[in-house]
């Protein structure tokens, strides 16, 4: 069997959609050294799998990282290439997939359906008519499609009946073995390298408006003013879009010395910077999977999250969980939290175990399952 994997959506700084490539590819060159896998990435990223890959896996950098150089490869490179060195199976990992087909099966992997659903949380690229008839055409088309969650299977089959569902496989993600409960000395040291001091509350991802940072600072502002937490406030996380708002408020007086943003937190910094909080919060109205509360939890940290979407489904009865537009049940969620050792005690115990379940291992033969499925049916 050979298969082709795109990796041209990958950006230099890892994100969600990011790891769970990279994750994959690194997983399934630990499982499968007896079939052929061609690894197309950008020029750039050539080096970002240096001698982890066997010889069974090829990587290909023959892409530039710019949007329409991708684009290019994507709808028309892959496809010739796809032919010319006789692959099985194409999969793309990252919503879109070639619009020419040729003979080979596609596996297509949809993270979210939140273009769709909630367009008003998206950059105007994403949010646009065409980019939404890429990814529903992709997706209509795919011979599979699989999902990270329960609740994207079902947000498939809500928004884009015409999907038959035999044609979806739930495949959930994995969480690193480098998140893991570790000595408070050590990570309260690494936080200040980074220019944090402990206590703090955590929370980790980009800074746009589908992760409800509006609500955690306002939940954070009442803690501050009617419990005196001494508790700082972490917002770790690139700048995404439509941020503004937040950073005006960040500016009031009693927040301005106690809530910091770090910007990106280098991979090799982040599991440190998970053990040594007190607390993780991750508001988000909406998510596909949700790593950063996994691998907080896996880090022995008590955490809180949306009663929404996969995050419920993920995280119910490990976590403690709030509707995302309730401002007063988050700050109470979090006084709780911060307050109540025994309930601290045991969220982290659950917490683990429920990390525990989601294995990268396990996500990469389900992958190669559908490999092996469609290259059947070729």
């Amino acid at each position: 069997m050979n298969v082709g994997i795109d990796l041209t959506a990958l950006l230099p700084e890892a994100t969600g959609v990011d790891n769970y490539m990279l994750n994959l590819v690194l997983h399934l060159a630990r499982l499968d050294h007896a079939n052929r896998y061609m690894i197309f990435v950008n020029r750039a990223d050539r080096d970002r799998f240096a001698g982890v890959l066997p010889r069974n896996f090829a990587l290909v950098p023959i892409c530039f990282r710019p949007r329409p150089a991708r684009l290019t490869f994507q709808q028309v490179i892959l496809p010739a290439a796809a032919t010319a060195l006789g692959l099985d199976v194409v999969h793309s990992p990252s919503f879109i997939m070639p619009l020419y087909r040729g003979r080979q099966r596609h596996l297509l992997t949809v993270h979210d359906m939140t273009i769709f659903s909630l367009p008003h949380y998206h950059i105007p690229l994403r949010r646009s008519a065409l980019f939404r008839r890429v990814v529903a055409w992709s997706i209509r088309h795919a011979d599979l499609v699989s999902v990270p969650s329960r609740s994207v299977q079902q947000d498939i089959s809500r928004l884009l009946y015409s999907v038959p569902p035999e044609r979806i496989r739930v495949i959930p993600q994995g969480i690193r073995d480098v998140f893991r409960p570790r000595p408070a000395e050590q990570a309260h040291a690494r936080a200040r390298r980074l220019g944090i001091s402990a206590p703090y509350i955590l929370y980790v991802g980009t800074i746009e408006p589908r992760k409800n940072l509006l609500r955690l600072v306002e939940s954070y502002r009442q803690l501050i003013t009617r419990d005196r937490v001494v508790e700082h406030l972490v917002l770790a996380g690139r700048l995404g879009w439509d941020y503004d708002g937040l950073l005006s408020q960040l500016s009031s007086p009693e927040l301005r010395d106690r809530v910091h943003l770090t910007s990106y937190v280098h991979q090799d910094d982040l599991p440190w910077l998970y053990a040594g909080a007190r607390l993780f919060v991750y508001p988000s109205w909406h998510e596909g999977f949700g790593f950063p509360p996994l691998e907080a939890m896996a880090s022995g940290v008590p955490t809180i999250a949306s009663r929404s979407s996969a995050l419920a489904e993920n995280l119910e009865g490990a976590a403690e969980l709030v509707a995302p537009g309730d401002v007063e049940a988050l700050t109470a969620a979090m006084r709780r939290l911060l307050h109540d050792d025994r309930l601290r005690l045991e969220r982290t115990e659950q917490g683990l175990r429920r990390a525990a379940q989601f294995r990268w291992d396990q996500a990469a033969r389900q992958v190669i399952g559908c490999y092996e499925e469609l290259a059947r049916s070729r």
